[in-house]
């Protein structure tokens, strides 16, 4: 219990992070698929940081420096904080995904997304998701490598180190791979415990806007890590990733600003047919229109 209250002394701005995924997750896809998902992405993580200390599969071979040993958790050999970070960094990524291949419906400042299970499960989410995680990871990376002239210290190096500012290629490659495990099975335990009429336990429907919640940690996480980058005066790697990300925020804020983003009435029935608990979040002359027309002959 001292070694954990002490991680959390030492690393409190990986618990905000955390404590913000569990909210937001929380609220959204409930206690279950939550807190399995969290087991799950950690053991996958660990795994993934176990193998490449030892033998270099699948991040790249690299070395933690034990001078935080005795002051936070460590788990054999490897800190806890460390894994912990792919769960927050996985939902997040996913939440951007679902915004962005799904319609859109707004009522004022409440932006929902109309997503289906056809929508959560399909591969493009996937994928999508998976590369976002990994453009996290191009600027997380480089300034961890970086830590001795921030708070986090220096806790690893690269054996030898990468052309990307010292972080090697395969270190991506073994972040997608990640990535991609950890999304799919989110995915699955969505499926698999929330499929059905009943609102899952935890989820809080009257959230304005919950759409955009993970979006925003995962705008957070970016911006955070390009700030310490500034702070730290390695302005060169700052600016990289601000170009990194300048076409994603343009894609983002051009699908949130057309008019085709928006999902029709029949978009909204699509959704509150996987969905119904929602029904109560929607205009009601809206909620009158998509009724009558799922209510139609010859319609889904």
């Amino acid at each position: 219990m001292y070694l954990l209250l002490s991680t959390i002394a030492l690393r409190p701005y990986v618990f905000v992070f955390l404590v913000a995924f569990l909210l937001i997750s929380i609220s959204n896809f409930g206690v279950r698929t939550t807190l399995l998902f969290s087991l799950l992405t950690y053991s996958i993580g660990f795994l993934c940081e176990y193998s490449s200390v030892h033998n270099g599969f699948p991040f790249g071979l690299y070395h933690y420096v034990e001078a935080t040993r005795g002051k936070e958790l460590w788990v054999f050999g490897i800190p806890f904080f460390d894994s912990i970070s792919y769960t927050f960094l996985a939902f997040a990524s996913y939440t951007v995904a679902l915004l962005l291949c799904s319609p859109l419906y707004r009522q004022g400042w409440d932006l929902r997304v109309l997503d289906t299970w056809q929508i959560r499960r399909s591969p493009r989410v996937w994928l999508m998701a998976a590369m976002l995680m990994v453009m996290v990871d191009l600027v997380v990376d480089p300034l961890s490598v970086l830590g001795e002239h921030w708070f986090l210290g220096k806790i690893f190096w690269y054996d030898p180190p990468g052309p990307h500012f010292g972080v090697p290629i395969s270190n991506y490659l073994g972040w997608f791979l990640v990535a991609a495990a950890s999304i799919g099975a989110f995915q699955m335990l969505d499926y698999g415990l929330n499929r059905g009429p009943g609102k899952p336990l935890g989820v809080v429907t009257a959230i304005p806007s919950r759409a955009l919640l993970g979006p925003l940690l995962y705008g957070g996480i970016v911006t955070f890590a390009i700030t310490m980058l500034f702070m730290i005066h390695a302005a060169h790697i700052a600016w990289a990733s601000v170009f990194i990300f300048l076409p994603f925020v343009a894609m983002l804020l051009h699908t949130m600003t057309r008019a085709e983003s928006y999902g029709s009435d029949e978009a909204i029935s699509r959704h509150l047919a996987d969905f119904p608990f929602n029904r109560d979040r929607f205009d009601p002359a809206v909620m009158a229109r998509s009724c009558s027309l799922s209510a139609a002959p010859g319609t889904d």
